[in-house]
């Protein structure tokens, strides 16, 4: 069931869609994204993060909300016509969490970045880049559970993915040497599993996200592609072992 938003507060200043940030009848607070998002970049949004969720990632809790036509109504916010009434993709919001850093690597279990590497490339995501400089890692720290924390994962399924750059630039790439094949057959294993959820995960979204009012699809989406993208990935599967 959808959670009613009952207040916005703005918008993210960082993030290529800038997502809306709201507060639920929950009292929690999320980032919300909807109309600032494409079709299938929403889809692709909740399914990978549901994902994450079924293969136990930290991953941002995940929520669908409901964007209320009397709010939308009085909302002053930047681009309104992206906050549009009707069921959106909510992230809830980490209390107290901040964007990592590079020296907040140290102080994340290998274990997690090693899980976090595998899932970002079985799942084809090119946006978790990080280094010294900064970057857009898409990943918080928790400083009160002194843990790292997914979100954002828009960008997945890349069909122009870069296996290079990806093992170049990801923000967890220095974990890499330490993986060792059975890890990978184990991790392999427990990701495929999730895949079996898939079917109740795509259920779960609201039928808006797929076709419009006229009943025209809007999504190029569907749950037989995403899977087969996953199941049978367009990459080979065991090139980010160390050679």
């Amino acid at each position: 069931m959808s959670i009613p938003i009952v207040s916005i507060s703005g918008r993210a200043e960082k993030g290529a869609s800038r997502p809306f940030f709201c507060e639920g009848d929950d009292n929690h607070f999320y980032f919300v994204k909807r109309d600032n998002v494409s079709a299938d970049q929403l889809v692709t949004e909740y399914v990978i993060s549901r994902l994450a969720e079924e293969c136990g990632l930290p991953v941002a809790p995940v929520r669908l909300l409901e964007i209320p036509e009397e709010l939308v109504r009085y909302a002053i916010v930047d681009h309104v016509e992206e906050f549009q009434p009707g069921i959106a993709f909510g992230s809830q919001r980490v209390q107290f969490a901040d964007e990592v850093r590079a020296s907040h690597l140290r102080q994340i279990d290998d274990e997690v970045k090693l899980r976090c590497l595998c899932f970002d490339w079985w799942t084809r995501n090119s946006d978790r880049r990080l280094d010294l400089l900064g970057g857009d890692p898409n990943l918080l720290w928790d400083p009160v559970l002194q843990s790292v924390v997914l979100h954002d994962h828009d960008s997945c399924l890349d069909p122009d993915f870069d296996e290079d750059e990806f093992k170049r630039e990801h923000a967890f790439r220095d974990a890499r040497p330490f993986l060792e094949k059975p890890f990978f057959k184990k991790w392999r294993t427990k990701f495929e599993s999730s895949i079996y959820n898939l079917d109740s995960i795509w259920k779960e979204m609201p039928d808006e996200w797929l076709i419009d009012s006229a009943g025209i699809e809007r999504t190029s989406l569907t749950r037989e592609k995403i899977e087969a993208a996953l199941i049978k990935p367009n990459i080979e599967i065991d090139a980010i072992l160390p050679g």
